[in-house]
């Protein structure tokens, strides 16, 4: 049984994260930019946002109470309660509209079971980390590679009723890992502290981005509510401080540099291979070795790749090889190298691109047209993966907290650092 408390907790780690984060991404309606735009009463319900900040707060309950209840049972138990509800919309009459928030409490209770497991330690902490932002990093890929299926419509006449986010084999095969790791977990420690700041801060994006930054808003108007978002974001860091607070920290630089996205299609499976290949390898190089400040400059280079203007009918083709090749290693590397030290952390950071949308999601872009075709030629055949990028307002917006997070954590790790050899140097 050594190899199972080794491997585990890391298998479970990952196996947990990706399934929560996939499950949230696909839970997402086909036309949430329009039920933001049409003013209907439930359109702040079912978006992205949404979504991730309802992640978020189950994540922290779940950790409460497996914390509180001081057992290995409770934790299994909530590993197969959050697999179940994310299944539920195979087995009960759910909409489309409902099941973004339930497939979000589900996958927020596996990432809290996983925190519980991960209990800050390095190495299963960085696999949860791999698992969400492996699952947001290439769902794109993942999705173009699935049979064709019924897109989750939101706004119409009648209730859509859908499926399982995610195959229900799977969801039983990530139920039963990670509860039986959850058995065999040591105790976790949980922290009241770092936990009210994760709501806050999941609250703060949620109202920012309804009232301020949302599809319909203006440049300005989005740029404000990313200022009070960053500004909140450091603010946190600061009270969770030492490398607790630098997690956190990149958190926010991974949100920010989602602001440019790629395009994939059914042909783009050896650049899954080769990127996905790249990113878990920089993680384990992280891991042997701090080179976060490197990685951070390399992520806001990478990010202003988006910058580069092509025309209408042309590939951003340094901005694409930079994110399928450049980005992975960037962001596996710091990943890893700024593993965090406490539970909370170390659960919650990860969520912070799912939980902060304002870039991925609502970036300025010229006015968007609806209709039933985008213009293009019956024989357009689409490149195999491409760079898609906002409006240079949102880029320039972006890389500008990219570089203030750069320099946040340079000279966080340096004070962390100061104070370590004052430390050693006392009487």
């Amino acid at each position: 049984m050594i190899g199972v408390d080794r491997y585990g907790p890391v298998v479970a780690a990952v196996s947990g994260g990706f399934v929560a984060g996939y499950s949230i991404r696909e839970s997402l309606g086909s036309d949430s930019f329009v039920a933001e735009s049409s003013g209907v009463w439930f359109g702040a319900f079912v978006t992205a946002q949404w979504a991730g900040t309802i992640a978020v707060i189950s994540a922290v309950i779940v950790l409460a109470l497996v914390h509180s209840g001081r057992t290995p049972v409770l934790a299994a138990v909530a590993a197969v309660l959050g697999s179940v509800i994310v299944a539920l919309p195979s087995f009960v009459p759910i909409s489309s509209t409902q099941a973004v928030t339930t497939n979000a409490i589900g996958a927020g209770v596996l990432v809290g079971v996983c925190g519980r497991i991960a209990a800050g330690r390095r190495i299963p902490s960085a696999a949860l980390a791999v698992g969400l932002l492996g699952s947001m990093l290439f769902y794109g890929a993942i999705s173009a590679l699935r049979p064709p299926r019924i897109g989750r419509w939101m706004v119409n006449l009648n209730p859509m009723y859908v499926e399982s986010p995610v195959p229900l084999v799977l969801l039983v095969v990530t139920a039963a890992i990670v509860a039986v790791t959850a058995l065999r977990a040591p105790a976790a420690r949980f922290e009241s502290s770092d936990a009210v700041v994760a709501l806050l801060l999941a609250f703060v994006y949620l109202v920012v981005y309804t009232y301020l930054g949302n599809t319909t808003s203006t440049a300005w108007m989005w740029t404000f509510a990313v200022v009070i978002a960053v500004v909140l974001t450091y603010g946190g860091a600061l009270v969770l401080d030492g490398r607790d607070g630098r997690y956190l920290v990149l958190g926010l630089v991974i949100a920010a540099s989602g602001v440019n996205y790629l395009w994939w299609s059914d042909a783009s499976w050896w650049v899954l291979i080769g990127a996905a290949s790249l990113f878990v390898t920089a993680v384990g190089v992280g891991l042997r070795k701090d080179l976060s400040t490197a990685a951070l400059v390399v992520l806001a280079l990478v990010t202003a790749t988006g910058l580069i203007r092509v025309g209408e009918n042309s590939v951003n083709m340094v901005g694409t090889v930079a994110y399928c090749t450049v980005f992975p290693i960037a962001l596996g590397v710091a990943v890893g190298s700024m593993q965090p030290t406490r539970t909370v952390a170390s659960t919650l950071a990860p969520l912070v691109p799912f939980a902060l949308t304002l870039f991925s999601v609502s970036a300025p872009v010229p006015p968007r047209e609806f209709g039933w075709t985008d213009g293009l030629p019956e024989d357009y055949r689409p490149p195999i993966i491409s760079l898609a990028s906002p409006l240079p307002a949102g880029v320039v917006v972006a890389v500008i907290a990219v570089v203030a997070a750069c320099i946040f954590a340079t000279r966080s790790a340096h004070r962390e650092r100061h104070d370590r050899m004052s430390d050693s140097s006392g009487p």
